[in-house]
């Protein structure tokens, strides 16, 4: 039961040290944010693993960590020295259909990676590459050359309208009240939407409206309403 009320205390903790460092830490991570990471892991592991140690002990250091990776973030965005000392840059590896070798020795890239990376943004031949750029979360940017480039409506003259994108107001008979303040619309609003279906909204499984006030409509029974 211990083991249980630690484990549960630990994870709020970290659950809400990850939110305090930004949802960024759950998806890219630099070196920097890398190393918090996991050093928080092996800090929490501590009071669980090891009944002679209380949670507090573990408290104080996540609590440091976290105030070292805020206060760097801050400088990082405040101040221009600490961006180029704490900060990496991103590599131009590929620039104007040219290979840098020296950049890929730099930053040590070997030609196969460079060929996977250039496979895996759906180009194919080095030749069609305009830019490479190694961003600074070790992720591969790279731009085909405008002859290479799939057309959009523009360059073929088509006409469309910017819908924006899909807001979920109802989910699963719950209304979802974030969407609507983004919609800049209230509940009497959606009350009145769904009356025009005829069904409660406790009977709609997926509501969702686009910027452009465009609506779809899936009702538990299967029915979908476009509108």
């Amino acid at each position: 039961m211990t083991v249980f009320i630690r484990t549960v205390i630990i994870y709020v903790i970290l659950t809400i040290t990850m939110r305090i460092m930004g949802k960024r830490q759950l998806g890219e991570l630099d070196v920097s944010e890398l190393v918090i990471t996991i050093l928080l892991s092996e800090i929490a592991t501590t009071p669980i693993t090891n009944p002679d140690r209380s949670v507090i002990e573990a408290l104080v250091p996540i609590a440091t960590l976290v105030s070292l990776e805020v206060l760097s973030s801050l400088l990082i965005l405040k101040v221009p020295f600490f961006k180029t000392v704490l900060s990496s840059k991103p590599a131009v590896i590929i620039k104007r259909g040219d290979i840098d070798f020296k950049m890929m020795k730099k930053v040590r890239i070997s030609l196969e990676e460079l060929v996977s990376q250039v496979r895996q943004n759906g180009i194919y031949d080095l030749s069609e590459v305009d830019y490479a750029i190694l961003e600074e979360n070790g992720k591969m940017s790279v731009i085909p050359k405008n002859i290479h480039r799939q057309p959009d409506k523009a360059d073929m003259n088509i006409k469309c309208v910017d819908d924006g994108i899909m807001h979920i107001v109802i989910s699963d008979g719950c209304v979802n009240s974030h969407s609507l303040s983004l919609l800049k619309k209230d509940r009497a609003w959606l009350e009145r939407k769904v009356q025009k279906l005829k069904v409660p909204i406790k009977e709609v499984f997926c509501m969702t409206v686009d910027d452009a006030g465009g609506i779809f409509v899936q009702l538990r029974s299967g029915k979908q309403i476009r509108g």
